[in-house]
C-alpha cells in the first residue's frame, strides 16, 4: 500500500507563505530608523542580523547583549550599536555577590559607552531569582543607574494571558496591580532619570492604565517592542491603541525585541519586522504570519494595522529614541 506523504510542517514564522525577501521599500522616515529594544545575542549571529535588518530599513540598535559578546560586537559594529547594561541572569539572586557582580557589569558596559542599564522583574524573573521591584536590592542597582545619569530600562508586566496561566497558583509573588504599585514608588523615588519601560509598559492590555502613568510621570516613555504581544493586543483594540499613539506621539518608541539564536536565520528575523511594519505603516486586516503559542490554533491573532500618519512614524522610528539618548548625551547620526 503506498505510503502518505507527511504534511509538510508550515513554519511557526512564515504561516502565510511570504517570500520574506522581497523587494519593499524602506520606512518613510527621514534619518536612520532606530530599534531602541532587542537581542543581539553573540557576534556570530550579526551576519543574517543585519542582512535581515538592511532589508526592513532599519540602522541603529539598543540591544541587551552579554558583556562577554560586547566587546567583539563593538570592535566591528559599535557605528551601528548600543549597549544596554545588563546582569549575568544565570547566576542573578537577591545577594550581596550578584549585586555587586551587577554593579561590576554597570561599569563594564559604561565604559563601553553604555547609558541605559535594564531591570528585568517581570513575574517569571521574579519567582526566578527572589527579587522584587520594591527591595533594598533592586534600589541599590537603580540608585547607581541614577548616579551614572544614566537611563533606566524596566520589564514590569507580561500578558493578561500569562497572569491567567502560568503565574500566582501558590500566590507566591503578588498580582499585577501590587506590581504596579511598586513601579509608581519607584519612578516617584526617581523622578527626573529617564525611564523607558518595556512592550508597552508591560501591559498593552490596559491603554487607560497606561495613559495614567505618562500623565504622572513625564520622564516615563514606553517601548513598542514583543512582536506576538503587541501584534495581538494593538489589534483586538485597534481603534483605541491607534487614539492612545495619537494622543503620546512623544511618549512611545520602536523596538522590536528580536532575538539572535544559532537557529534563527534570516527569515525568523524578517518575520518579526514584517509583522511590525504591517502593524504601524499599513492598515493590513488579516491574519498575522506568526504562530501565537498563547492563543488555541483556532483563535490565532490577526494582525489589525493601524496605519500611523508619517509624522508620528518619524517619531516612533527615530525622533523620540534620539531624544531619550540625547539626554544622557548620546548622539545618534
Amino acid at each position: 500500500m503506498p505510503q502518505v506523504a507527511d504534511a509538510i510542517k508550515i513554519p511557526d514564522h512564515n504561516r502565510l507563505g511570504l517570500d520574506y525577501r522581497q523587494a519593499l521599500p524602506r520606512p518613510k522616515v527621514r534619518g536612520t530608523v532606530v530599534d531602541i529594544h532587542c537581542h543581539l545575542f553573540a557576534h556570530r549571529h550579526a551576519r543574517e542580523w543585519f542582512e535581515s535588518a538592511d532589508h526592513f530599513g532599519i540602522h541603529h540598535f539598543s540591544t541587551q547583549t552579554p558583556l562577554e559578546e560586547a566587546i567583539r560586537l563593538q570592535r566591528d559594529f559599535g557605528h551601528r550599536l548600543m549597549f544596554v547594561a545588563s546582569p549575568a541572569w544565570v547566576s542573578l539572586a537577591p545577594t550581596q555577590a550578584a549585586v555587586d557582580d551587577w554593579l561590576r557589569r554597570i561599569e563594564a558596559f559604561y565604559n563601553l559607552g553604555s547609558r541605559m542599564a535594564k531591570i528585568h522583574v517581570a513575574p517569571g524573573t521574579m519567582k526566578r531569582t527572589g527579587l522584587r521591584l520594591n527591595d533594598r536590592f533592586i534600589g541599590r542597582i537603580l540608585q547607581e543607574i541614577a548616579d551614572r545619569k544614566m537611563i533606566i530600562m524596566t520589564h514590569i508586566g507580561d500578558p493578561d494571558t500569562w497572569y491567567a496561566d502560568k503565574y500566582n497558583a501558590d500566590g507566591e509573588i503578588g498580582d499585577r496591580d501590587l506590581h504596579y504599585r511598586w513601579f509608581q514608588e519607584r519612578l516617584e523615588q526617581f523622578r527626573g532619570t529617564p525611564w523607558m519601560c518595556a512592550h508597552m509598559g508591560g501591559n498593552p492590555e490596559n491603554l487607560p492604565r497606561l495613559q495614567k502613568l505618562l500623565d504622572r510621570f513625564p520622564d516615563l516613555v514606553l517601548d513598542l517592542s514583543a512582536t506576538r504581544w503587541i501584534v495581538r493586543e494593538i489589534s483586538a483594540r485597534r481603534d483605541d491603541a491607534k487614539q492612545f499613539f495619537l494622543k503620546n506621539p512623544s511618549r512611545l518608541l520602536w523596538g522590536s525585541d528580536q532575538v539572535s539564536g544559532d537557529a534563527r536565520g534570516f527569515d525568523f528575523l524578517a518575520s518579526r519586522f514584517w509583522a511590525h511594519r504591517q502593524l504601524f505603516e499599513t492598515d493590513y486586516d488579516g491574519p498575522s504570519n506568526i504562530f501565537d503559542p498563547d492563543l488555541p490554533e483556532e483563535r490565532q491573532p490577526k494582525i489589525r494595522g493601524i496605519n500611523l500618519p508619517e509624522d508620528l512614524l518619524q517619531k516612533i522610528y527615530r525622533d523620540n529614541s534620539v531624544a531619550l539618548m540625547r539626554r544622557v548625551g548620546v548622539e545618534l547620526e
